[in-house]
């Protein structure tokens, strides 16, 4: 099965909005084996949306249309897709019901132009949304078949993942599909594919590379007729992934970074205090962004560099965080030295300095805008204090 997906609504196409909707369903098609061809964007002008719909329809068994199915008359979906097939839409009233009720749940009247999200045409059938007022619909069109969903991420994703998602199942043949996403730290996307090379140009299971904010991470993924024959495909693939990265391997799947550096500490006993300077407490923040913050990391504290001052030694800032935070068993020392060029590039190094039971220390080289430089910073910790606490 080949599909299109469809992000609508001029909101994207002026960049006022960052299309979430895409990459989630892309993400979703992968693991379903439903090849993408092609993510568009389209604003709200009807004729445009039915030409973009029918050259989809043209190329596609599949067809997903995210936003555009509001009460405003901007929101165009509906007539699009009905123009397209060549049917009128007509106001359902167990739809129409539904709505009204969920207005009333809230004390309030609906609004006479949320009339039209209870529409429906022959060719379709409605997709409940248990969190929003407006439904989906399903419809299928001389063998292609045509989602719409909202456009609001919290709406949509749950109405894929229990309404849409299982009836286009059903046009599958048979299949499974074993997956895991091993997490990386320390090493970057081009070296973590060089270490497995061989193993990405295998067709399946597919070994894919991706760098992310928090790491490189490495997805194996294997398709097969059942879930035992997927999962044993994906298993030997996986260990050899993991043969060849595990040292740079701090976490699978949901794991987060923060969450795998807090459980590390915290099977060992230890404790953790940081102090930072010129990296806008990243580090810091970033572990207390896990829920679990708690259980080893016992305080944090940032200081703003000053052009005018010399900056201080990472090593005395692991120390002096170490005491001030209830000597903490382990204390970290972040220290940024950077300056701008003409083009507010900024180049310099991070020292990061660990100091208590553990010892060791880095310089790290640093390039990018201020921001960039100070999320490379905290990533730097995150591998030095990654690669002191692993056995």
């Amino acid at each position: 099965m080949r599909a299109y997906v469809l992000s609508i609504g001029t909101e994207l196409v002026h960049g006022r909005l960052t299309d979430t909707n895409a990459t989630y369903l892309a993400q979703e098609l992968l693991q379903a084996g439903i090849e993408l061809l092609h993510v568009i964007q389209t604003g709200d002008d009807l004729p445009r949306l039915v030409n973009v719909l029918r050259a989809a329809a043209m190329d596609a068994d599949l067809v997903i249309c995210t936003g555009g199915v509001g009460p405003t008359a901007d929101d165009l979906t509906r007539e699009a897709i009905a123009a397209l097939i060549g049917e009128t839409p007509e106001i359902d009233p167990e739809l129409l019901a539904g709505i009204q009720a969920f207005f009333a749940s809230r004390g309030m009247t609906m609004p006479a132009q949320n009339g039209k999200q209870a529409w429906l045409i022959p060719s379709a059938i409605a997709l409940d949304n248990p969190v929003g007022t407006a439904p989906g619909w399903l419809a299928r069109h001389d063998g292609v078949t045509i989602v719409a969903m909202p456009g609001v991420p919290r709406e949509m994703f749950r109405m894929w993942r229990e309404q849409a998602l299982p009836r286009i199942l059903t046009d599958l043949p048979p299949r499974a599909v074993s997956a895991i996403t091993f997490k990386t730290i320390g090493i970057g996307e081009s070296a973590a594919e060089l270490e497995v090379a061989d193993l990405v140009a295998i067709q399946n299971p597919t070994v894919s590379t991706y760098a992310k904010d928090d790491g490189v991470q490495v997805r194996v993924s294997a398709l097969a007729p059942t879930m035992d024959v997927a999962d044993r495909m994906r298993i030997e693939t996986a260990h050899e992934v993991e043969r060849r990265l595990g040292r740079y391997i701090y976490g699978s799947d949901d794991e987060s970074l923060p969450g795998a550096l807090l459980s590390m500490l915290a099977s060992s006993g230890l404790t953790l205090s940081i102090a930072e300077h010129g990296s806008g407490g990243r580090f810091g923040t970033l572990l207390q962004s896990s829920p679990n913050a708690s259980l080893a990391l016992l305080g944090a504290v940032s200081f703003p560099s000053n052009p005018n001052e010399l900056p201080p030694d990472a090593t005395n800032l692991a120390n002096v965080a170490i005491a001030r935070f209830g000597m903490a068993s382990v204390g970290l020392g972040i220290v940024v030295r950077t300056q701008p060029d003409e083009r507010l590039v900024h180049h310099g190094t991070v020292d990061v300095a660990i100091q208590g039971v553990l010892r060791q220390s880095q310089e790290f080289a640093l390039r990018g805008g201020f921001e960039d430089v100070q999320r490379r910073a905290s990533l730097s910790a995150a591998d030095l204090l990654f690669r002191a606490l692993k056995p």
